[in-house]
């Protein structure tokens, strides 16, 4: 599950070409899960965080406009509990690096709020900055093996937990940011992946992150997957939300 940088992943295609590792995770709804799609292509999973907001990463940006679909399991058909919305105005973080993917984070307001039902509803932002040894929870349609890609059809889920922010900086060097918080399984392989970019961070029932990056290869225990750390966006988010 985790959108791969096309940079490593020609770093480690070539070498790691006879390893196929299962990426970890269930079958699972998720009434906040977004699926953005321009035209029939898949972009990128998202979070529905207000009747009319969608969060996602920045890297996800396409120019044009974003149709968004909520309430599915599935990543390519539609049933009777799906809501479809197009985007009126995005929004990116405006100190957003590129290059380093520090500040990875985009808002679409909706031409119509969504309606709020079962399979349908909001996730709240969490209040706090995520703790040290959290079992947390992320969700997506992104690739269950790596190198090789292969995409679910139905939503996965898996269970990650916090990483200590000086094990996260000495995996990734320089690479990690005030900003980013790295989550992953050191006895397993549970990670997000290609296609998962966007995507929630769920602890304690409120949206923690957002998937932004990663190694070449997902499900490394030694190297967790990297999001946004969205305690330190708050300002952003809800000023932002309120004024447009």
């Amino acid at each position: 599950m985790r959108v791969l940088l096309v940079l490593l992943l020609a770093l480690v295609a070539t070498a790691s070409r006879k390893v196929l590792w299962v990426i970890e995770g269930t079958s699972c709804h998720r009434p906040w899960q977004a699926a953005l799609f321009q035209g029939d292509k898949f972009i990128c999973g998202g979070t529905l965080v207000a009747r009319n907001w969608v969060l996602t990463a920045a890297h996800c940006h396409v120019p044009g406009v974003i149709d968004v679909r909520l309430g599915a399991r599935t990543k390519e058909t539609s049933g009777a509990t799906t809501q479809w919305r197009r985007s009126a105005k995005v929004f990116r973080y405006p100190r957003y690096d590129e290059a380093t993917k520090d500040g990875d984070l985009m808002l679409l307001r909706f031409l119509l709020p969504v309606h709020v039902t079962k399979e349908v509803k909001p996730l709240p932002l969490a209040t706090r900055c995520p703790v040290a040894g959290k079992t947390c929870q992320i969700s997506g349609w992104g690739s269950t093996t790596s190198p090789e890609v292969t995409f679910p059809e139905d939503l996965r889920c898996a269970k990650v937990t916090i990483v200590p922010e000086e094990r996260c900086q000495r995996v990734y060097s320089r690479s990690i940011t005030t900003n980013m918080v790295c989550a992953g399984e050191a006895r397993g392989r549970a990670d997000s992946c290609q296609g998962d970019s966007g995507g929630p961070l769920v602890c304690d029932g409120r949206l923690q992150g957002v998937v932004s990056w990663g190694p070449g290869v997902c499900g490394d225990p030694k190297k967790p997957g990297v999001y946004v750390k969205l305690c330190r966006y708050t300002r952003w988010l809800q000023e932002t939300m309120r004024r447009t």
